[in-house]
């Protein structure tokens, strides 16, 4: 007489239970490591905007810095006003011959030229009476592509 064998069925049927789950693991892993290199490929995107944004703040600083130092140069006319110019005034529009009108002329031709998009204008307020030497630099440009404000500015006061 034969000997009846008992078998676990989990025992015998191992290889067929698990068959697929190594697949399953597999797709899972891939869509986990697709949703993070999505999300690196953001924060590269967004890295790249603040940067840009960080450049264009550190160009508009240098530009206040340079025009200040020109205007110290030629003390007497900036303090009498000479140097002032609105907001909306283009280089092209600034004639003459004088230091202060082509050193402006240069000065605003630079900010149009670095500020994103042409978008760049730039003032400069002389202060008068109580605030007489006191010189409002103020650069002004459009920074709509950073996802905050559209448009940003830079201002810098100080005494010549």
């Amino acid at each position: 007489m034969k000997q009846a064998t008992s078998r676990s069925p989990v025992a015998g049927n191992s290889r067929s239970v698990q068959s697929g789950v190594s697949m399953v693991e597999l797709l899972v892993s891939l869509l986990i490591f697709t949703f993070g290199m999505l999300g690196l490929a953001g924060l590269q995107t967004r890295s790249l905007t603040f940067n840009q944004s960080s450049l264009v703040r550190t160009q508009a600083a240098a530009l206040t810095d340079d025009i200040l130092d020109r205007m110290r140069t030629d003390r007497q006319n900036a303090i009498a006003g000479s140097w002032d110019t609105p907001l909306g005034t283009a280089s092209s529009s600034i004639s003459g011959t004088t230091l202060a009108k082509t050193d402006l002329k240069d000065w605003k031709a630079q900010v149009e030229a670095l500020m994103p998009a042409s978008s760049g204008q730039a003032s400069i307020v002389t202060g008068t009476g109580a605030n007489a030497g006191i010189v409002t630099v103020k650069i002004q440009w459009d920074d709509s592509r950073s996802g905050g404000e559209s448009t940003q500015y830079f201002e810098t006061k100080t005494r010549i």
